[in-house]
């Protein structure tokens, strides 16, 4: 293929993956705001990442080690690294905790 075809196939690429998300997420906002109790429930879940969101970053450092300044870290970009690691092992840690939970409730119901 030549350079021209590569970059328009891209280009292509780049405008559906735009729509696609475009449509991710303005169709579930169209379709909640014809039911208020699944509106309810999908702001609670937000609002339920959220703190968690906001306890990881309270939990993180942003301390600036030596082999971080060759990639141009700075302290704020430092926390909020530390804060998506922290939110990311929270929740998967939470996630397999839920399904481990919830295979033993089966098994006695």
């Amino acid at each position: 293929m030549t350079d021209v075809t590569v970059n328009i196939l891209l280009i292509i690429t780049y405008v559906l993956l735009g729509i696609g998300a475009l449509g991710a997420i303005i169709f579930p906002i169209i379709n909640m705001a014809g039911d208020l109790q699944k509106a309810k429930r999908a702001l609670v879940g937000i609002g339920g990442v959220a703190v968690v969101f906001l306890f990881s970053y309270l939990a993180s450092s942003n301390e600036v080690l030596d082999s971080y300044v060759k990639y141009n870290v700075t302290e704020s970009s430092s926390q909020m690294i530390g804060a998506v690691l922290i939110m990311m092992y929270t929740l998967g840690l939470g996630s397999i905790i839920l399904a481990v939970i919830g295979e033993i409730y089966k098994a006695f119901k």
